[in-house]
């Protein structure tokens, strides 16, 4: 097992999120239990990862709204940061170990 050297921020929807998903019809049942987990430079840590997180927030906002609707116009036309925070729940893990088998590979989208 090994540590990587970067920070991970784990992104938890709100109940906000949760209905704004269920405004929608045929749209698969939002059940609570996702989660989207990302990594930033380890030079953010428990302590100052919001600095981080400040820049790239809306990005996060807009990939998160885009996993159930791909549609902008119906997004909130607000996407700022205290609406973000909001909306998710983040969770700063300044230690993240790798137990995987393998080099990690990565996919660009």
């Amino acid at each position: 097992m090994k540590t990587i050297n970067r920070t991970a921020l784990t992104i938890i929807p709100k109940q906000l999120y949760a209905d704004w998903i269920s405004s929608f019809e045929n749209v698969h049942e939002y059940d609570g239990n996702q989660a989207t987990t990302i990594l930033i430079p380890d030079k953010y840590d428990e302590i100052d990862y919001e600095t981080y997180l400040k820049k790239i927030y809306k990005e996060i906002f807009e990939e998160q709204l885009e996993s159930w609707i791909s549609d902008p116009d119906t997004w909130p036309k607000k996407r700022d940061y205290k609406i973000f925070k909001e909306w998710f729940n983040v969770i700063c893990s300044d230690m993240t170990w790798d137990y995987g088998d393998g080099d990690i590979e990565h996919e660009e989208f």
